[in-house]
């Protein structure tokens, strides 16, 4: 009987010892060894990917630019740059940047407007911001498109198709009517897209959005002919 009762505790022994190799092991794993992360994917600003790698699996670093523009938001996980989506982003229209603020006394008057910010990727897509400056147009609602090109403004990715009609009066001539602009638009959210007309008198109902046409360059001149490349419109863009 003591002898069984010798081997019984001689096994509750090497047990213990068996666990307690394992949690040595576990807990005092060289860095070198192999750490699987798991498979995802994180897409940077300029549309490439990264996935996770290293002991903390953090997502390798973005390629780095020399600027990115967007609009400065603050809420309580910190700052972000809110910017267009690459355009294989999908059906995304806003790409949310998290960045790391070295700057003192970052100024209230900048948040939500356009900047500009300087920095370099430290893991994945959050920027680690050397400079900061609000641009000259600092309206978020507010954009400048020519034919042809996208922007992204304050929430709607609006591109610029096409010049319909053009019936302004020429800065040169005495009119009884100014006239306006008809432009043809695609226009898309997080939610919708759509492809319409849209003239420079009204405003017109998209998404949870209101579109408008604020400004358009160049003026009309009773002696000229306006090049469709040289179209720029001012779109502005608000929530309802």
């Amino acid at each position: 009987m003591q002898r069984f009762l010798n081997k019984q505790l001689l096994w509750w022994v090497l047990i213990i010892i068996f666990i307690l190799g394992n949690y040595y092991f576990f807990i005092n794993k060289k860095p070198n060894e192999t750490i699987f992360c798991t498979e995802e994917a994180l897409q940077c600003p300029d549309g490439s990917y990264v996935g996770r790698d290293g002991l903390q699996c953090e997502f390798t670093k973005c390629p780095n630019y020399t600027s990115f523009v967007g609009t400065l938001r603050q809420d309580s996980s910190g700052f972000q740059l809110i910017t267009s989506t690459p355009q294989n982003g999908g059906m995304e229209v806003a790409y949310v940047m998290p960045l790391i603020l070295n700057i003192n006394n970052i100024s209230e008057q900048i948040i939500g407007k356009k900047v500009e910010v300087f920095g370099t990727f430290i893991s994945g897509n959050t920027l680690n911001v050397d400079k900061i400056e609000k641009l000259k147009n600092s309206d978020p609602s507010l954009g400048e498109i020519s034919v042809k090109q996208t922007m992204f403004i304050n929430g709607v990715k609006i591109t610029l198709n096409k010049i319909i009609q053009d019936s302004r009066c020429p800065t040169d001539v005495t009119c009884i009517w100014a006239g306006n602009i008809t432009a043809n638009v695609t226009l898309q959210s997080n939610t919708d897209r759509e492809t319409r007309d849209i003239t420079s008198d009204k405003k017109i109902p998209f998404d949870s959005f209101q579109i408008s046409i604020e400004k358009v360059l160049p003026q009309p001149k009773s002696t000229e002919t306006i090049n469709l490349q040289d179209y720029k419109i001012t779109f502005k863009v608000t929530p309802n």
